[in-house]
């Protein structure tokens, strides 16, 4: 069986739909599910700012994750964390060594954008792995059919836990763009960024066809967008590169701007240099 997907739920409905999506990918890739509750005041909530959190007994906790794992369908196992999101998450990916972290992310269009930027700033700094972002209200079919991969015209060394990434790829056949994002003075040639990817051993030895689709914007994180529609992406795959999430101004970067306006699934990898 493949390695299996760690989901975090702090039982909102952005969490929720995240965990039906994971379950859904998890079948497709054979793979089981290790949900972890996170303590709501933990997590990106705009309760947490008012002080209207409830807060749950064990005896609640342990309900609320039957009631969400009963009927998926799926094979788990469930743990409840009592440390701060970025203690619990690593020790569950030291623990599990899963494919896939995957989180739930709620409309966050009111929300200032340090706040949204921290929780995927955090991930990726304590696990250093592949985070998979589900938006609330995301209807983009799973598994995926039509994946997107938006690179730069430079060479991407990947950590090792994004070998799984490949496997998951292969098992699931999903048409393969690669999408690279040019000033609109400049040529939109994707050879470059195809020539990347090619390398970086993320698609693998796939024998199905990668297109290739450029665009002139000036903004990136817009014309990776842009780029995701024009595609008919149902999943949108970013390099984040270990000055961007490591760095000071995460929330300036190109991944954290995507991942903050984008309205489908996200897959970050998160890139050595």
């Amino acid at each position: 069986m493949a390695a299996p997907f760690l989901v975090l739920t702090d039982f909102t409905a952005a969490a929720d739909h995240a965990l039906r999506y994971a379950a859904v990918l998890a079948t497709a890739a054979q793979a089981a599910l290790v949900v972890l509750h996170i303590r709501r005041e933990t997590l990106l909530d705009p309760d947490a700012f008012t002080g209207t959190i409830r807060h749950m007994s064990e005896g609640e906790i342990a309900a609320a994750l039957q009631e969400r794992v009963q009927p998926l369908g799926v094979p788990h196992t469930v743990e409840s964390a009592v440390d701060g999101v970025e203690g619990a998450v690593a020790d569950a990916v030291r623990r599990h060594a899963p494919s896939l972290v995957i989180l739930g992310k709620p409309d966050t269009e009111t929300t200032p954008d340090e706040l949204v930027s921290s929780t995927s700033l955090k991930l990726l700094r304590a696990t250093r792995t592949p985070l998979l972002v589900v938006p609330e209200g995301s209807d983009a079919p799973v598994p995926p059919q039509c994946v997107t991969i938006a690179a730069d015209n430079q060479p991407i060394d990947l950590k090792e836990q994004s070998a799984n990434v490949q496997e998951l790829l292969q098992a699931l056949q999903p048409r393969l763009t690669v999408t690279h994002v040019a000033e609109p003075e400049n040529s939109d040639t994707c050879a470059p960024a195809l020539t990347a990817i090619t390398n970086s051993g993320i698609i693998g030895s796939t024998t199905h066809r990668i297109h290739a689709h450029g665009v002139r914007h000036r903004r990136i994180p817009e014309g990776i967008l842009q780029a995701a529609a024009e595609t008919k992406a149902d999943l949108l795959v970013l390099i984040a590169r270990r000055r961007s999430f490591l760095g000071q101004l995460f929330n300036r970067s190109v991944t954290s701007q995507v991942i903050l306006h984008g309205k489908l699934p996200m897959l970050l990898l998160p890139a050595l240099d």
